[in-house]
């Protein structure tokens, strides 16, 4: 089932916390508006400063800095509480499971509960927490005490002392040190687990949904809320306890951050100048999410909405624990695609901004690399860190940031970051669209605009999580999915109106009730255009759209669209429906009725040439994000970037054809493909075109699972990769052959029955062509006889005979690999080329994708069963999603009689990029398809019904 970006949407009902400086929620926020400073010395009763600290950073095993963020204001009382914790257990529990404690009832205290209720069995705790907590530390040195107290009984000056001398010593040390360290008993290893942190909790409360704790180092909290909000969209459970809990400030902790050089010895200063490190703190929070459809059903108290998080590692970097922007980039990318909307001016973002000089600036780098492409004025968007006023929370932090961006959305107002005076030099923020907000301010947004806030939290070891989130404003995002249609993952991004920054050629699209309106409308057109007048660059007016009688025209110039308008209204004029269909040709595009149902279809491996796509690369963002994601994946593969082997900037003939050869190269050629057709796909959504169905042609079935929602594009380029090193791996005594023939396919077959080798049809693409492939010698054979018959036929450059059974081990091995995959079952109906038919659909049906994954390397392309598959299934335009127009043709000859069918194609070399593009746009438009220009209202975020 398709789930929509307001589908996924999911309520904040209740909020616990414990931080420096404050024993719950709303003390913390009033600390956070009050500007507070929560970072002080270590207090006396954690741990003795003359025993770990040294100012000089090069003494061994010493910290440098004795500064943190502390919790020294906490109650803790379970019996008064009436929890089942008997004082020698809560002797033995760590102070994160403590805390963990104390937060999730008070998050369940602020929702209601138990007076309002929630289903045990359908609540589930899931939580972050990096390291445990310290207790565990000194329960160890306890076991390994007597090794030291050896080592002591064992040395010179010990032993030359007297008895009674040497008794003493012994007893003062065991009495000192055993009474610091309690006894362990069978309460000391739970209370000192990390799992023990959500499992305590469910345990208490008796929740019976999963319970489990998430490790992702200062991502821990958030990568939490990631696994929680996966299993509520998917309706694992109905609420969940999520955030994260961080009880590590042992001297050991320091003095390793310290060898590391991370931490400061002066203060907490994110993005400003005399940043030199970050601070410690600790403490936590922990949140109830409901889905928000429940939350509103149920009148909940709602703090925040979270529209969408995303999550990213860096990949390969300069270092385990240096920091990548370009993974950084990816989370943030990935987060504002699943929320469905784009930034804006106004909104806020609460950042990881640790205070370390490098860290911070490679952040807002991150940043920067995203909000590009949105053209937002510089300093629009206020930036802060909490980190400013408790330090760094570790894998507490992004839960501290949330309930900061939280009580901001509710309360409404934008909360300082303290201790910045002046930037840091290496940020540069005078061409950035941020600014950091330090002084308590109301939050004031234009109009009916929803104020957004977005987190980030990025782990030690490169995992990296940002979560956007959004004010309620009740009934909101319930009106938004009333109007809007789900559309699967792989455009939700494109599909939020994503900022095109280049207008095609012109589409003056028209609409009306009744033919004789829509004529006068055509008569004004015409008479503005001969004046040279033409239509704003804007999208098409809703009222146009989705009026029973359309019109859509290509044009260049004013000229174009008065000679088209004149071809219009002479068709209107004499009536020659039969017309209509000729026209197309000329980009002139007529549509009646309700908008039809669209089909998606994504040419295969021969569409390729040099430059494909590179002036829409090169002008518009959503197309280049494709390809900069195709290199990151591709390029470890390759060896180099995947760009460098599509785009050429020598003219010079020789060099063009060295491209042209290395593109041809399956390796190559595969994942090019895959990118392009993405590309365009994406560029469609931006436009509000999205499938209703897909299918591919050959090696373009691997786009269409990606538009299905069946595969990740990553994941897909992959494939695609392996697809080809299998198909190149297959090395056998006869690779075979493959040929292009061009006749009636009855005629062709009965032709292919005479020959005595392997030869079959292996691309079945239209009634008037097809590919035939099999044995060397049985394909020259077959060349030969259909040359005789009186048909045309020529040889395919081709490495293998693919789609026969000469290549099925390559199948297989291709099988194996895509089982270790993340194929999901597709969320819009797809057509397999093995069978004609839609692929399977529901719970366990990848095992049977992957087999017909696998046996088409080797079945016959079965694309005029598939093209009347989708035909069957409702779909009436029919769009090829490619470098080349192909499909196209096979279309028109398969279905080209049938009632209402439309095809289109969204390139071709000799048209151009953009005026191919425009041409597709004006089809859909007239098929009353896209988004549509409201008069006084903001366009809705996807597809309208």
């Amino acid at each position: 089932m398709k789930v929509s970006a307001a589908d996924k949407a999911v309520a904040i009902v209740g909020v616990g916390a414990i931080m420096p400086d404050a024993p719950n929620a709303p003390k913390f926020w009033q600390n956070i508006k009050d500007g507070r400073y929560s970072i002080t010395e270590v207090p006396a009763d954690r741990w003795d400063p003359s025993f770990y600290y040294d100012p000089d950073p090069k003494v061994l095993d010493k910290s440098y800095t004795k500064i943190g963020g502390w919790v020294q204001q906490w109650d803790w009382d379970p019996l008064k509480w009436r929890l089942p914790i008997p004082p020698r257990v809560s002797t033995a529990m760590d102070l994160t499971q403590k805390w963990g404690v104390v937060t999730a009832r008070e998050a369940l205290n602020d929702y209601g509960y138990p007076e309002r209720p929630l289903n045990p069995e359908r609540v589930a705790v899931i939580l972050g927490n990096a390291m445990g907590g310290d207790m565990h530390l000194y329960s160890a040195a306890r076991v390994f005490l007597p090794e030291f107290v050896d080592k002591l009984i064992g040395s010179d000056s010990f032993t030359s002392l007297p008895d009674d001398k040497r008794r003493e010593i012994m007893g003062q040390l065991q009495e000192g040190f055993y009474g610091r360290v309690p006894p362990i008993s069978e309460d000391t290893m739970p209370g000192e687990l990390s799992n023990i942190l959500a499992g305590r909790i469910a345990a208490l409360y008796d929740f019976k949904g999963p319970n489990y704790t998430a490790d992702a180092a200062c991502a821990s909290a958030m990568a939490a809320m990631s696994a929680a909000l996966v299993g509520l969209t998917d309706h694992d459970y109905d609420a969940v306890l999520t955030g994260g809990i961080d009880a590590n400030m042992s001297p050991s902790t320091f003095v390793k951050f310290c060898k590391l050089g991370a931490l400061s010895a002066t203060g907490s200063r994110p993005y400003a100048e005399g940043s030199d490190g970050f601070v410690m703190g600790e403490g936590g929070a922990i949140f109830l999410l409901k889905r928000l459809e429940d939350a509103e059903r149920d009148g909940d108290k709602i703090y925040a909405v979270i529209r969408g998080l995303g999550g990213s590692s860096d990949g390969k970097g300069k270092g385990i624990t240096a920091p990548n922007p370009v993974g950084q980039a990816l989370c943030v990318r990935r987060a504002w695609e699943k929320a469905g909307i784009v930034p804006e001016p106004g909104d806020l973002i609460e950042g990881h901004g640790t205070s370390t000089p490098v860290g911070d600036a490679g952040e807002l780098e991150s940043l920067v690399k995203f909000f590009k492409d949105y053209d937002l004025p510089v300093g629009c968007i206020a930036l802060g860190s909490v980190k400013s006023n408790i330090g760094h929370l570790k894998g507490a932090a992004g839960a501290a940031g949330i309930v900061k961006a939280a009580f901001a959305l509710h309360e409404k107002v934008l909360p300082p970051s303290l201790n910045f005076k002046k930037p840091n030099p290496i940020i540069d923020f005078e061409k950035a669209p941020f600014r950091v907000n330090t002084e308590l301010r109301p939050w004031d947004v234009p109009g009916d605009k929803a104020r957004r806030a977005a987190v980030s939290a990025f782990g030690f070891g490169g995992t990296n999580f940002h979560v956007v989130m959004e004010e309620y404003i009740p009934g909101r995002i319930a009106d938004e999915r009333k109007t809007t249609v789900s559309v699967p993952d792989a455009f939700q991004g494109a599909a939020a109106g994503a900022g095109l920054k280049n207008p095609l050629r012109g589409a003056a699209v028209i609409g009306a009730d009744s033919e004789a309106e829509l004529m006068q409308k055509l008569q004004k057109l015409l008479k503005d255009a001969e004046a040279g007048s033409t239509p704003d660059p804007a999208p098409p007016l809703e009222s146009d759209l989705r009026a029973k009688f359309r019109l859509a025209i290509d044009y260049g110039d004013a000229g174009e669209l008065a000679d088209k308008a004149g071809r219009g209204l002479k068709a209107y004029e004499e009536n020659q429906p039969g017309r209509w269909k000729a026209l197309r040709a000329k980009g002139i595009y007529r549509g009646e009725g309700p908008a039809q149902k669209v089909a998606f279809l994504f040419t295969g491996q021969g569409s390729q040439y040099v430059n494909m796509l590179k002036t829409l690369r090169e002008t518009e963002p959503i197309v280049n994000r494709i390809f900069e994601e195709a290199d990151r994946t591709m390029g470890p593969l390759l060896g180099r970037p995947l760009t460098d082997c599509i785009y050429l900037d020598k003219s010079d003939e020789a060099a063009l054809k060295e491209a042209e050869e290395n593109l041809k190269q399956t390796a190559i050629t595969q994942p090019a493909v895959l990118a392009t057709e993405n590309a365009i796909a994406r560029m469609l959504g931006a436009y509000g075109i999205t499938p209703d169905m897909v299918m591919g042609h050959s090696l373009g079935e691997y786009g269409a699972l990606v538009a299905a929602g069946a595969m990740s594009f990553e994941e897909a380029l992959k494939a695609v990769s392996a697809r080809g090193k299998e198909m190149t791996r297959c090395a056998l005594e006869d690779n075979g052959m493959m040929a292009a023939a061009f006749g009636p396919i009855e005629k062709i077959q009965e032709v292919l029955d005479t020959v005595d080798e392997y030869v079959v049809i292996a691309n079945i693409n239209s009634s008037k062509e097809a590919v035939i492939g099999g044995t060397t010698t049985g394909v020259k054979k077959a060349m030969e006889a259909i040359g005789e018959a009186g048909y045309t036929v020529r040889a395919l450059q081709v490495s293998h005979a693919f789609h026969t059974r000469i290549v099925a081990p390559a199948g297989e091995s291709l099988a194996q690999i895509l089982s270790r995959m993340d194929l999901r079952p597709p969320e819009i109906p797809i057509v397999s080329n093995v069978t004609g038919e839609f692929y399977p659909t529901g719970p366990g049906v990848v095992p049977e994708m992957i087999k017909l994954l696998g046996r088409q390397v080797s079945s016959p392309v079965q694309f005029i069963k598939g093209l009347n598959t989708l035909y069957d299934g409702g779909a009436r335009i029919f769009v090829e999603i490619g470098p080349k127009r192909i499909l196209y043709g096979f279309v028109e000859d398969v279905l080209g009689d049938r009632e209402g069918m439309v095809s289109l194609f969204t390139n071709h070399p000799r048209i151009g990029e953009a005026a191919s593009l425009n041409l597709a746009l004006c089809g859909l438009y007239a098929a009353g398809l896209g988004f549509g220009q409201p008069v006084q209202k903001e366009a809705p975020s996807v597809r309208t019904a």
